[in-house]
């Protein structure tokens, strides 16, 4: 348990069960190992009880949640709705999800919870099936984008952000094409883009050749990268004229007289500090201007500037 003063950390979750090919969590933190329900909850309400308006449930695959309580099993949709029901804390987030573990109710207790917050981080990795194959990640594309649909089905202002890797092992140019065009398809928020390299002890470095040379890597990172500035620039830029309630966290890192806050979908805003806007409150804004990564917000009832 982590708190910061306004934003709190309970880790419900440890291990992983995945076994992705160039991943070595299950080999260092082991298999998955559930933390108890009641034992969440006393943790989010020491949170709360310290200040705490925001707490994040964390878990190498945390919506795969399950414990036992009571003779049966807790799963993650349920643990989400005793989360909420804590007093004092305002909003819920979690990562890190894994697609395989979005059941129907998990999907529903995001959309009808009012305090789950309505952003979720989604790791793609690639498009290409048989990409996502070697990189025994268990998903086709085609299920991934069912899933995109379901979740924007059920919260049509849902946030996605996803993690891309490029130049795995054996990526043909038509394979990483396949991430291009769904980066365009589904229009992800935002992304953490990386090129592969080769971890000792995964299945990837054992069995399978690094041999995308770097600088094609580098080449397709910088497309993917360049690609997810113009998605996130349009995706802000959207914004503008919205009202939104956001979560002030700190004081911006530019001007002690500016807050850095976030809205419900986890985008960053921007708000001058004053009566309306402090450290810890939840300030409604209109959004009156974007920046390529960062929004920019006037509390509802002060006067824009001239």
């Amino acid at each position: 348990m982590l708190g910061s003063g306004v934003s709190g950390h309970v880790a419900i979750q440890r291990g992983c069960d995945r076994f992705c090919s160039f991943c070595v969590v299950p080999f260092t933190r082991g298999r998955e190992r559930a933390t108890a329900p009641a034992e969440v909850v006393r943790q989010v309400r020491v949170l709360a009880a310290s200040g705490c308006r925001e707490v994040q449930l964390l878990g190498q695959t945390v919506n795969s949640y399950r414990a036992a309580e009571n003779g049966r099993e807790v799963g993650f949709a349920e643990l989400l709705t005793k989360v909420a029901a804590v007093e004092g804390i305002e909003r819920i987030r979690f990562m890190s999800p894994y697609p395989l573990g979005f059941t129907t109710e998990v999907i529903a207790a995001m959309a009808e919870l009012p305090k789950v917050c309505k952003h979720v981080h989604l790791p793609l990795q690639s498009a290409s099936d048989a990409v996502l194959g070697r990189m025994q990640r268990g998903y086709s594309y085609a299920e991934y984008r069912s899933l995109v649909d379901n979740l924007r089905r059920a919260m049509p202002e849902i946030a996605i952000t996803t993690d891309l890797l490029v130049g795995f092992c054996g990526e043909t140019d038509a394979e990483f094409a396949a991430t291009l065009a769904a980066q365009s398809e589904l229009g992800f928020d935002n992304a953490f883009m990386f090129a592969y390299s080769e971890r000792a002890g995964t299945r990837a470095a054992r069995k399978l050749p690094d041999d995308v040379p770097a600088e094609v890597k580098q080449r397709r990172l910088a497309r993917v990268i360049d690609e997810q500035r113009e998605i996130t620039a349009a995706t802000y830029a959207a914004q503008v004229g919205r009202h939104e309630r956001v979560l002030c966290e700190a004081p911006s890192h530019r001007s002690p007289a500016e807050l850095l806050g976030r809205t419900d979908a986890f985008r960053p805003v921007i708000v001058p500090a004053g009566p309306r806007a402090a450290v810890g409150s939840l300030v409604d804004v209109v959004i009156e201007r974007s920046g390529p990564g960062t929004l920019y917000g006037r509390p509802l009832g002060a006067k824009a500037e001239s």
